[in-house]
């Protein structure tokens, strides 16, 4: 499958915990070359996890087995002095600032510390269009977990269903 993303895929945590709620971290590796994830997002997950949020036992699974851990350069002062972002995330745009990778969060600070940095940049719905569109997931599908991730997890879309964006 063609990826539409340059170099590795650096996942937050809120897109990692979406895709897990709706057993989707095996579509992620599926249909993403290089997804990965910084240290600090791991460490969210399993908090997560071990909080009681059992549906991220299978995100922690995978996190280190089939989505890589990469690590990140430290923070520049130019950097972190401009963006104030959860770790998380800053880890995430260092990340993909050092490798000319993408960022996959829905933080709305997140996206545009990464537009200021020319990072390109999706999210949770982005991953669940380039999986509709390239015939790795059916857009009932797709909007059955854009629904439970709104419904269950109160997460935010900017749209009802993948429709609008397809």
């Amino acid at each position: 499958m063609a990826d539409a993303y340059p170099g590795p895929l650096f996942l937050d945590a809120t897109v990692v915990s979406n895709f897990a709620s709706t057993d989707g971290c095996e579509l992620l590796v599926r249909t993403i070359s290089t997804p990965v994830v910084t240290p600090a997002v791991r460490d969210e997950i399993e908090r997560g996890r071990d909080h009681g949020h059992e549906y991220l036992a299978t995100a922690v699974a995978a996190i280190g087995d089939t989505i890589p851990v990469r690590t990140v350069p430290e923070p520049t002062p130019e950097l972190s002095s401009r963006i104030e972002l959860d770790t998380g995330e800053a880890e995430s745009l260092r990340g993909a600032i050092a490798t000319e990778g993408t960022i996959a969060t829905d933080d709305l600070a997140a996206r545009r510390a990464a537009k200021q940095q020319d990072v390109p940049v999706t999210g949770s719905v982005g991953l669940l269009v380039h999986s509709v569109s390239h015939g790795a997931l059916s857009q009932d599908t797709a909007d059955d977990w854009l629904t439970t991730w709104r419904n269950k997890r109160g997460y935010y879309a900017p749209v009802d269903s993948i429709s609008e964006v397809l």
